[in-house]
Formats: structure tokens, sequence, C-alpha cells
């Protein structure tokens, strides 16, 4: 792609008002960071007002006063954008779809003929069910508020629900940013009342309200590092854990990345060994327990002891209590308080 092609794209990502690194950039586009920092530089020698805020939240942005009538969308980006829209308004749970609906129509009355039937692919020929979603009336809500709260770097209070102890409680938190995982969202921020940064599942958020409270993110945080040693979303300490999967879950496993630092050693039976450090072992576990006889932790010695306690429960639950509960009506189930 030529270099004036380059740096319209990336007056066009700046436009958006919105702060970007070098890095952000260059994943975009596909270049290296260097490609960007020359173009930067091209751009500025040309008198754009292209600012730059150093740190590790920092970036570039460009100037309040410079505004650029960007090209109208190729047939490319036309059709990343209608199924980018598809996908998310497909069983997808996203809580905004009526307005992304809207936002998307406004887009094609504003380009006119010019995207008509440029779209080459048949997006009904592609939707799949996206799997489970979360059902909560207010979600929409919620998560519109989250996101200006993070806009304008202001603090949030919610009514949080703690499915695990079967609490409410109100707590303050600093939003620092939203994550899609699995059918469901999660806010990741500063929880004043744990003192330290966690993780909320917006489902579970019952009530919300943005406060006159400022905060500053911190400069040495970031998003992706924090979730990447997470296997899914509930972190923890870390653990070097190593699983065995017998075929087929070996094939199964082989086929995905499940973490970023994730080692597979394949053994001569068909079998092979998953290794990686991971951030909390709840979520692996659920995981290993998913694959049955076909996977066998290897360490750390507390997951070993874990799934050795779950399984057992489970053994009891499927025989002697099973028993006992067809004889005798309205027992309590062994977990559940009497």
């Amino acid at each position: 792609m030529s270099k004036l092609s380059q740096c319209l794209k990336i007056i066009a990502l700046l436009q958006t008002r919105q702060m970007l690194s070098t890095k952000e950039i260059a994943e975009i586009l596909d270049i290296t960071p260097r490609n960007v920092k020359a173009y930067i530089e091209y751009l500025k020698k040309a008198g754009i007002p292209i600012y730059g805020m150093p740190g590790r939240a920092g970036g570039y942005y460009l100037g309040n006063e410079y505004y650029f009538e960007i090209p109208k969308l190729d047939e490319g980006e036309y059709s990343a954008l209608m199924l980018a829209e598809k996908l998310l308004n497909f069983k997808s749970g996203f809580p905004l779809a009526n307005e992304l609906q809207t936002a998307v129509a406004k887009i094609r009355c504003a380009l006119g003929d010019t995207v008509n039937n440029v779209f080459p692919i048949p997006t009904d020929e592609l939707m799949l069910s996206l799997g489970k979603v979360d059902l909560k009336d207010n979600l929409d809500k919620v998560l519109t508020t989250i996101y200006m709260a993070i806009k304008q770097r202001r603090r949030i209070r919610v009514l949080y629900y703690t499915a695990s102890r079967d609490e409410r409680k109100r707590r303050e938190i600093d939003p620092y940013a939203v994550i899609y995982r699995e059918g469901s969202w999660y806010l990741i921020g500063y929880c004043h009342l744990r003192k330290k940064i966690r993780t909320f599942k917006l489902v579970r958020i019952e009530d919300i309200e943005i406060l006159d409270s400022a905060f500053t993110y911190p400069l040495d945080f970031s998003v992706k590092e924090y979730m990447s040693n997470i296997f899914s979303v509930i972190e923890g300490e870390e653990y070097d854990v190593e699983i065995r999967f017998f075929h087929p879950a070996s094939i199964w496993v082989k086929e995905k990345r499940w973490l970023p630092n994730q080692r597979i050693e394949e053994l001569k039976d068909g079998s092979i060994i998953f290794k990686a450090r991971v951030k909390g072992l709840i979520d692996i576990k659920r995981w290993v327990l998913s694959f049955g006889k076909l996977a066998v932790v290897r360490k750390p010695e507390e997951l070993v002891e874990s799934i050795r306690n779950e399984i057992e429960a489970m053994e009891y639950l499927y025989g002697e209590w099973h028993c006992k509960q067809e004889q005798t009506s309205g027992m309590v189930h062994p977990h559940e308080e009497k």
C-alpha cells in the first residue's frame, strides 16, 4: 500500500478523537511500529497537527482544530463493516444492537450509491449462533454508563451481586476497560472496597451511577498484559500447569491457542502435554473437567487436589446420595445450606 494511503488511514484513525499508541496503529494497519513513526513525522512536516503523549497510557492524537474529509469507504472496508454488524447483531448478546443498526443505516445513507451491491459475501450463510449470551434487561444501560465513565475518567458506584458468596454490596470502582469473553461482558477496574484491580461481570451489576470523583488511569497498567495469562476471566495467583490430553481431546486442544504462553509436547501414543503459566485455577479447572476422562492434570498439586475433591463429590452425588434422594422426597442438596 502506498505511503499516501497509509498516511490517510492514520489520519482517519486519529480523527475519531481517540488516542492510539504506535503499537496499536501498527497492528490495525498491519505495518511495523517503525513505519508508523515515519508516517507520523511525514504528516507533521506536512502541517498536520498530530500530538503525542508519553507514558504507558499515552499515544498520538489529532488536534481539535484540524479536520480532513476522509475518502469514502472502499468495497473491502464496507464489506468488513457490514459483516461486523451482522456478527454483533446475530445472537451475540451485544446489548447495543439497536443503536448499532441505526448507526450503520446512517452510514449507508451518507455513502449513498457508492456502496450499493458491493458486499460480495452472502452474510446469512456465514451467520452461526455465537453460543450462550447473558440475559439482562438493563445490560445496554450498564454498558453505556460504563463507557461514558471510562471516557470521562469518572468513578462509578455499583450494586454488585457476588454469586459465589450470594451477597450484594455497594462498590466504588475506577473503570479501566470493558471486555467481551465467552458470551459475557466484563468490567476491569480498581475496586475501592477490595483495594485492588478486579473483574466484574456486567450482568451482575444491579444498579450503577457515575460519581463526580475523577480518577487517573495508571501508567503501569495494560489490559492486554493483565488478561494475558488468565485462562478465561477469573484471575488469581500464578501457577505453572501441565495437563495430559488423550486422543481425540489432544486434537481439539491443538487446534486452538488457549493462552499466549502455551507449549504443547506431542507424545508417540497420540496424546499431548499442555503446558502454560496461568493466573488462577478456577477457570482451567472447569476446562479440564469438561474433557472428562480424556484429560488428567500433572501439576500443580493444588489443581490435582481440587479436581480430585470435585470428582469425589460427583461420585457421591451419583452414588449414595442419588439413591437416597430417589427414596426420600424433599431431601436437601448436600452443598445447600439447611
